[in-house]
């Protein structure tokens, strides 16, 4: 029933804010915008295809991965449960409403759609984010049998998730997926921490958390932005399509509706939810761009800091795939988006020629720091050692995909010791304690 409701409401919306071609067009993008809080399904490598290379043999794997998608937080489910209906009225009491319309059974859909997450739920994994553990499972499984074994034993293999129900239940879809939901429940998991040094290092990193994640001028970027010229004509747009006359929507309304239209988009894959359809491409990619720029300065490579930190969760990586020990083979942490977007900065990926500022919104628009594309949830990176010939290298996937990282740019196996020596100071000097001392300055965050 849900999905029906939904579907009418979408023809309502779609029909009222005459967007049908854009609404009714299956290649309409919307699903291609939605930053942080796509679905995994939009960026994975659906591919059950063996990852082979002539004279070598892959020996362990040490993989970052991102809980499922989940529910939104305590914040958000208050104010979406409050303001969302009010601006599902404010359409519904709208006398430009077209007649055909307000007589038609669609408006009585409508006016049934109400907000169905409750407090109790905050951040906890969804169906969907279940799903897409299970079958990234089975896909690296497929990939690599040498590694993967259908059997689960705790030699083999090593586990660990944080303090978080999304975690634990990521890590417990995942496992499931390898050995089957009756194995998985005999799966064991060290203890979680809430301030893992590896899992979620930026826990620990007190200049960090005071100098940039809770410094309002370390996102002065964003700021210029949402009250800049970009997002102010969106604002425009969306409250002259819906015909708001007296009482106009907000930027926090309009972010609101945004972050809707993407929570629904990962929970239901059958139906759009009714809040994309309020949005022109042009709209979505604005505010997109609004949610790149915040994880931009505060989670990538707007400051030195955000992803330096990052070099103990390189080197645990590193010494697992080096020791000498055979086993584990297998490596998995379920860990945050905050710890795979500095873990893919520290590494140099997605780094574009010149900062993500206001004002450079029109030509960044083929930007490679696209939060949508590198940070959906269940985003993952993979470390595989091959042994080729006795000589060690590394393949590096991330959302199952190749990537070749900036030490050898024309090869998809990368020599460990180049990779050594190219991030030897991330290996040698990794002063964990001294870079994150709460005694800072402003200027030691270091703009990059």
């Amino acid at each position: 029933m849900e999905v029906i409701l939904n579907s009418l409401f979408v023809v309502l919306v779609c029909s009222f804010l005459s967007l049908s071609q854009q609404c009714t067009n299956p290649g309409y993008p919307f699903e291609k915008h939605l930053s942080s809080k796509t679905p995994y399904r939009f960026v994975s490598n659906q591919s059950f295809d063996r990852i082979l290379y002539e004279g070598c043999i892959p020996q362990k794997i040490w993989m970052l991965v991102r809980h499922g998608t989940r529910y939104p937080e305590y914040g958000f489910i208050e104010k979406m449960t409050i303001r969302l209906p009010e601006i599902k009225d404010l359409i519904l009491q709208n006398k430009d409403l077209p007649n055909e319309y307000v007589k038609s059974r669609d408006v009585d859909v409508f006016q049934k759609w109400k907000p169905y997450v409750q407090l109790a739920d905050k951040k906890k994994l969804v169906h969907e984010g279940e799903e897409e553990m299970l079958l990234l499972a089975e896909r690296m499984q497929s990939r690599f049998p040498e590694l993967f074994d259908n059997v689960y034993s705790n030699t083999s293999y090593k586990f660990k998730y944080t303090y978080s129900q999304r975690t634990h239940k990521s890590a417990l879809y995942f496992t499931s997926g390898l050995f089957g939901r009756a194995a998985a429940r005999d799966i064991w998991f060290p203890e979680p921490s809430r301030k893992d040094p590896i899992l979620r290092f930026y826990k620990l990193c007190t200049r960090w958390e005071n100098d940039v994640k809770q410094n309002s001028a370390a996102q002065q970027e964003r700021i210029i932005f949402m009250n800049g010229a970009e997002m102010s004509k969106t604002v425009q747009e969306i409250n002259e399509r819906l015909k708001m006359k007296k009482t106009l929507l907000e930027t926090e309304d309009i972010i609101m509706m945004y972050d809707m239209c993407a929570y629904e988009t990962a929970w239901n894959k059958l139906a759009k939810s009714p809040w994309c359809s309020v949005f022109t491409v042009d709209n979505l990619k604005v505010l997109e761009y609004a949610a790149d720029l915040k994880h931009y300065w505060r989670d990538g490579y707007g400051f030195e800091l955000t992803y330096k930190q990052a070099c103990p969760a390189f080197g645990d990586m590193m010494n697992f795939l080096e020791s000498k020990s055979r086993f584990p083979r297998v490596n998995v942490y379920f860990t945050h988006s905050g710890t795979l977007l500095k873990m893919l900065a520290h590494l140099g990926l997605y780094e574009d020629d010149e900062h993500l500022t206001a004002k450079n919104f029109d030509h960044m628009l083929t930007r490679k720091w696209r939060t949508s594309l590198i940070d959906s949830f269940g985003t993952n990176l993979a470390f595989v050692l091959y042994s080729c010939d006795s000589v060690d290298k590394l393949l590096v996937l991330h959302q199952e995909k190749i990537v070749r990282l900036p030490p050898c740019p024309d090869s998809d196996l990368c020599e460990v010791d180049k990779i050594k020596e190219f991030y030897g100071e991330s290996l040698d000097s990794c002063d964990f304690q001294g870079m994150c001392n709460s005694t800072f300055t402003q200027r030691d965050v270091g703009e990059a």
